[in-house]
């Protein structure tokens, strides 16, 4: 994956692992999904994920690969996460996500300028979520400030729906 610096710019390539080991700054990208209804369609993250396991995310998530470009990187992740990935997807922005996650794996430090967009599904579409889901949910966007109280959340998403939360339920 690409290394950035604290501008965005690309300063050199990196492995993922090592980049979570070392707190370096890389892109990634996450899509929030909308479905037929209008409610946001939720991954709950296997307990074999490295970082946050067993923890809600946004509907598809993943890093960008050496290279890619951005759009295309949501719309991989949303075919090999959802099986949507010709979907057309609106750019909301970006925001950095700096934490450091110690679980029963290790000890990550998850540094990303993550990139985030939205997708609605459209009359007959379906999902097909792959492995890395442990459970979905579909939830009415009015209903998503409890239930983000209520449960256990990924910095990303988190930091996706502070800022882009309002965007979001805009266009529900």
């Amino acid at each position: 994956m690409d290394w950035l610096d604290t501008k965005g710019k690309i300063i050199g390539q990196i492995d993922k692992t090592f980049a979570h080991a070392h707190g370096l700054l890389h892109p990634a990208v996450h899509v929030f999904v909308l479905d037929q209804e209008g409610k946001l369609i939720l991954q709950y993250r296997t307990r074999s994920k490295k970082i946050y396991p067993q923890h809600w995310d946004t509907s598809v998530g993943g890093h960008v690969h050496a290279g890619e470009d951005l759009l295309k990187g949501a719309q991989r992740e949303a075919g090999e996460e959802l099986g949507i990935g010709k979907m057309p997807l609106h750019y909301l922005g970006w925001a950095d996500v700096e934490d450091t996650e110690t679980n029963s794996k290790g000890k990550f430090h998850h540094r990303e300028r993550v990139h985030y967009h939205l997708a609605r599904l459209k009359k007959g579409m379906r999902i097909h979520p792959n492995e890395e889901f442990e459970n979905i949910a579909h939830i009415p966007l009015e209903e998503m400030p409890e239930f983000i109280r209520k449960k256990r959340f990924t910095a990303t998403f988190l930091a996706g729906w502070r800022k882009f939360g309002k965007a979001i339920q805009g266009k529900g």
